[in-house]
């Protein structure tokens, strides 16, 4: 069985090597690359055995001979250029797969560009004559079920590989019925497992006619119900059984068993497999994203696909990597790699007006918003009822992809009393605090709100209107805040801006602008308009990112 897989400038791996210590789950979220793995471990055994019938085993000059392969030939993944194999598309030099097995044979298959039509494989000079001639070993790519068609026909097995590795599993289904029905012993134990898990009796397929004939009851003495008409369900786990028990002593490449499957029945596959498995003397390599099946699994058979494979040593990181699954997206993933840091702020209405201040101020974090800052809506800030704060529970998760990654959470003044500022700390989530009431608090400045009353109305018609902005602030703000409005004031400190102190002031002057669009006023201050407080955080985030 396989021990160790290296992949290079295959599909997303330039350089990537997996460990196996038996049977083992990829986990991770969609797009990390768990099926890149099973596909590379299919296209390595495919290649192997395509330069095995057209070669001899004696090494020339410059190595083994090549081999040519079509893409109609290649079942392993489904393309329709061979390009599409190569990392980032770049069809130059040679994809090696090295796979290493338990017993000490190692083989690396080397992939040679020709066209889009047409690849060369062969094996690499370090592997023996010997190992190439009598290692045997099997291993079955299984994608998820896409569901049966309306009638099968016996095909052959190359034909049923084609199917396979166009992503057709369910094409094949009533051909791997049939290739179980004719060991009594091994479709004894397909029925009774069927029978285990959804009390159905599986009836001996019949292949006399045009079209494979399969079917089921549901209860004893019913109706004969062909297969397809069952629940998806039913059939994810029929199509994998089947192909455990008609490939005995394979490499089972299980891509997504959970697919189609409710959570009752996610909690029983993985053990069922592994338990047929062990009986078949097979090895599993499973990817999966269900947190379900990634807690029925012991830890060191996890593989947690972030950002590099590695190999869980115990439940508490089994814990993490769950967490991280329900949070972590795909996009997540990937700007955490290239970001300095991760903002968490209230809303993009707070990324724009940071946005804008930076700009007024030419502060350096200009440019990281411009081109586009990693941010996120940090929904709770403090555990509440039991629950765990979800920018923190999210910061953590990202540590698992970036260990050194940096983030600052930037909450407004309203928020509970007990949450202050925190000091910036190596490998923690910093916490910043607004003193005022919140973000919108400190557009507030007469001199400015006014400029952007004119520039929306117009400068000649612009005076009547900012009479009465001026109007409504005399006779409803502290006179106080008029005359200072940068300074420390309790009215500022605990009255809502975003509804209570900007809309008012706007609307007096004829404007209804969203709040959305504040950041619009935020645009139009002068620097000496800005609160100190702005440049303050703004400098804190520069700092905590390393900028």
């Amino acid at each position: 069985m396989i021990q160790q897989v290296a992949i290079r400038h295959f599909k997303r791996f330039d350089d990537e090597t997996f460990t196996f210590p038996d049977h083992v789950v990829l986990a991770g979220p969609n797009n990390t690359g768990k099926t890149t793995v099973l596909q590379a471990i299919a296209a390595w055994e495919l290649a192997l055995n395509h330069w095995r019938l057209l070669n001899d085993f004696q090494k020339r000059r410059h190595g083994y001979t090549r081999a040519p392969i079509a893409r109609q030939a290649f079942a392993a993944v489904p393309l329709r250029a061979f390009d599409l194999l190569w990392n980032q598309r770049q069809a130059r030099g040679s994809i090696e797969i090295a796979v290493i097995g338990r017993d000490g044979w190692q083989i690396t298959m080397e992939f040679i560009a020709d066209s889009t039509e047409q690849i060369y494989v062969r094996p690499t000079s370090a592997a023996s004559a010997t190992d190439l001639r009598v290692l045997a070993i099997r291993t079955v790519f299984v994608p998820p079920m896409t569901g049966l068609s309306t009638d099968e026909p016996v095909y052959q097995p190359a034909k049923q590989r084609q199917l396979l590795g166009q992503g057709k599993p369910g094409d094949i289904l009533r051909n791997l019925l049939i290739r179980a029905s004719e060991d009594q012993r091994v479709w004894r134990e397909l029925q009774k497992a069927i029978d285990d898990l959804f009390r159905y009796q599986l009836l001996p397929p019949n292949a006399l006619g045009a079209h494979i004939v399969a079917e089921y009851q549901a209860s004893p003495g019913g109706p004969k119900l062909d297969i397809a008409s069952a629940g998806s369900g039913f059939q994810q786990i029929l199509m994998l059984l089947t192909f455990l028990y008609t490939h005995e002593g394979s490499v089972l490449l299980l891509d997504e068993p959970d697919a189609h499957l409710h959570v009752i029945l996610q909690a029983r596959i993985y053990s069922k497999l592994r338990s047929v498995a062990a009986e078949r003397k097979s090895q599993l390599i499973i990817s999966t994203h269900s947190e379900v099946i990634i807690d029925s699994v012991e830890p060191r058979e996890l593989c947690m696909l972030l950002n590099r494979p590695k190999l869980l040593t115990n439940v508490a990181e089994r814990d993490q990597l769950r967490k991280a699954l329900a949070v972590l997206s795909n996009m997540d993933i990937l700007l955490a790699l290239e970001a300095p840091g991760i903002l968490y702020a209230e809303g993009h209405t707070d990324i724009n007006l940071l946005g804008a201040w930076a700009k007024a101020l030419q502060h350096p974090l200009h440019d990281l918003f411009s081109k586009g800052l990693f941010w996120r809506e940090a929904v709770s800030t403090e555990p509440l009822g039991g629950r765990g704060c979800k920018a923190s529970d999210h910061f953590e998760a990202l540590k698992l992809v970036k260990p050194a990654m940096r983030g600052v959470e930037l909450i407004d003044g309203d928020a509970h009393p007990n949450i202050q500022n925190t000091a910036l700390a190596e490998g923690k989530l910093q916490r910043l605090r607004w003193s005022r009431y919140e973000i919108e608090s400190y557009l507030f400045h007469p001199a400015a709100l006014e400029r952007y009353i004119e520039a929306k109305v117009g400068r000649d018609i612009a005076e009547v209107h900012l009479a009465a902005a001026r109007q409504y602030m005399q006779d409803n703000l502290p006179p106080a805040v008029l005359r200072e409005p940068l300074g420390d004031h309790d009215y500022l400190n605990t009255t809502k801006a975003r509804t209570q102190l900007i809309p008012p002031i706007l609307h007096a002057a004829g404007l209804d602008t969203p709040y959305s669009d504040f950041n619009e006023i935020a645009a139009v201050m002068l620097p000496e308009e800005i609160h100190p407080e702005v440049r303050e955080k703004l400098d804190a985030i520069q700092q905590a990112f390393n900028l």
